[in-house]
């Protein structure tokens, strides 16, 4: 039987209108439609993601360099996660110092990346953690024309000004998974905690990039619900775990992820990709706003 013509998908054409015209973003249900679409679907919605991306976002792709001041041991038990020191990982416990930071930063700045962010494997940054970050921000802007970034887990309050009065640029949280399966991949802190970080940092006018992957389990249904109820900001599509990290809870042999319908490129033809304006990189801003060298 011949394949559906791109057009006749129904759901697609309604979100073209509500999306792409009308600025109103998709509902739960209607996510769920998009998600249950056959593969032959897949190059008329991504070509479509594509669009509603280039008009509001623009043809502008922000790179970012990544470093950790601190790497595995986390107390954390997200099963998903190599950086967690309640499981059997091969990763173990690194610290960075300062200047191996700004030497980062600069070698970040040097590929054409517009930000740098700092991350750390913790629940939360203590006291010490804090104050290696503040040394390491007055460093790196000293020496380093680049936007900074953290992702330092779940914040208080009191942390959330620090950083943004800092000139923190952007926050990385994300919230993992919707919050029905949540208790499925972390048991150690809850959904709703995260969320609240994510809110803290928004409201303090830091850029929020957040996002989940899929994968783990769950159902379309509850992939429809974590980008339906995900925090908005600077969002970061859901990111597949193909291969969970060895010795993770997701790792075991027996573990059956991926429920539903698991993404996938089948139905693309071959160099098959969205048709659009070419990308460009995006220049960097002063987390000040306007008007700063």
């Amino acid at each position: 039987m011949q394949a559906a013509r791109p057009d006749s998908y129904t759901i697609l054409e309604t979100a073209r209108t509500q999306v792409l015209e009308q600025g109103i973003g998709l509902a739960e249900d209607q996510l769920v439609e998009i998600l249950s679409l056959p593969d032959s679907a897949l190059p008329a919605t991504l070509q479509l993601a594509h669009e509603v991306r280039l008009k509001h976002c623009g043809d502008d792709v922000e790179v970012e360099g990544i470093i950790s001041i601190k790497t595995g041991g986390c107390p954390e038990d997200c099963h998903f996660c190599s950086q967690s020191g309640v499981f059997d990982s091969p990763v173990r416990g690194v610290w960075l110092d300062i200047p191996e930071l700004v030497k980062a930063a600069k070698e970040t700045e040097a590929t054409g990346a517009t930000e740098f962010c700092i991350v750390a494997a913790v629940r939360g940054p203590d006291i010490k953690l804090m104050n290696q970050i503040k040394f390491a921000i007055d460093r790196i802007k000293e020496e380093v024309d680049i936007n900074i970034a953290c992702s330092l887990g779940m914040l208080t309050q009191r942390q959330v000004d620090q950083l943004a009065g800092w000139g923190v640029h952007r926050y990385n949280h994300n919230l993992e998974t919707a919050r029905s399966f949540f208790p499925q991949v972390v048991t150690t802190h809850s959904y709703e905690e995260r969320l609240e970080t994510c809110a803290m940092v928004k409201d303090a006018g830091m850029e929020l990039c957040c996002g989940a992957l899929i994968g783990m389990g769950e159902s379309l249904e509850q992939r429809g619900t974590g980008r339906a109820t995900g925090g908005p900001g600077t969002a970061r599509g859901p990111a597949e775990l193909p291969q969970p990290p060895a010795g993770n809870p997701l790792g075991k042999p027996g573990h059956h992820g991926r429920q539903g319908r698991p993404s996938s490129h089948r139905g693309l033809p071959p160099g098959h990709a969205p048709h659009g304006a070419p990308l460009r990189r995006r220049p960097r801003t002063d987390p000040r706003g306007p008007g700063h060298p």
